[in-house]
């Protein structure tokens, strides 16, 4: 057997669907049903923009932060480098300790 699918509709089914359509809701009431279904797919799409269009502001906001944090790591000194250590003070001498035995 076949698997089914929601949109598997052969010719004649679909003649079959749209009598018992036009029986149920009369001629007058199609195209109130058709005006509904467009309305309620364009609040749809509308909705899947909105959704989108939140994601990709999101995305971009992260991008360009993962961006400056990654511009501000080049900027650092690299460790063991010379040229960015700063010189620190040398240490005193310790005392010299008097020979042994005198």
């Amino acid at each position: 057997m076949g698997v089914f699918l929601l949109f598997d509709i052969s010719g004649g089914e679909l003649i079959v669907i749209l009598l018992f359509v036009l029986l149920f809701f009369g001629a007058k009431g199609i195209p109130d049903i058709a005006r509904t279904a467009g309305r309620a797919m364009r609040q749809l799409r509308d909705a899947t923009d909105d959704v989108q269009r939140e994601i990709r502001k999101g995305a971009s906001e992260v991008r360009r932060e993962v961006e400056a944090q990654q511009r501000a790591f080049d900027a650092r000194p690299v460790e063991g480098s010379t040229a960015q250590r700063p010189e620190l003070p040398t240490p005193p001498a310790p005392p010299a300790e008097p020979p042994a035995g005198t």
